[in-house]
């Protein structure tokens, strides 16, 4: 309230891009739903920086960029989401599933 009082709108369409980006992945490309993490979004220049598993991944990830990008407008209004930057590969991030299995060093 403070900030709307003083002229300053904070963006909240980032936020909700990176927060509803697996709904979004899932709804687009299913076969990657858990395999892409979101990680950054720059209102400004409406960039969305994502993270694949694998390379593959990534790939595909390209190749479904136009829709993703469509379906993140559409779910998310005002994000004027304009390109997918996929950064290089990542492992995932270990779970408590994966973590209970893995041994002790």
């Amino acid at each position: 309230m403070m900030m709307t009082e003083r002229g300053m709108a904070a963006s909240v369409a980032g936020g909700n891009v990176l927060a509803s980006f697996d709904a979004i992945l899932a709804a687009v490309v299913p076969e990657l739903a858990g395999r892409v993490q979101a990680v950054a979004f720059d209102a400004e220049t409406g960039r969305l920086d994502v993270v694949p598993d694998l390379p593959a991944a990534g790939t595909q990830l390209r190749w479904s960029a136009p829709k993703l990008i469509a379906a993140a407008n559409e779910r998310v209004p005002g994000a004027n989401v304009r390109a997918l930057h996929v950064l290089a590969p990542a492992p995932a991030k270990a779970g408590p599933a994966t973590a209970a299995s893995e041994p002790a060093p």
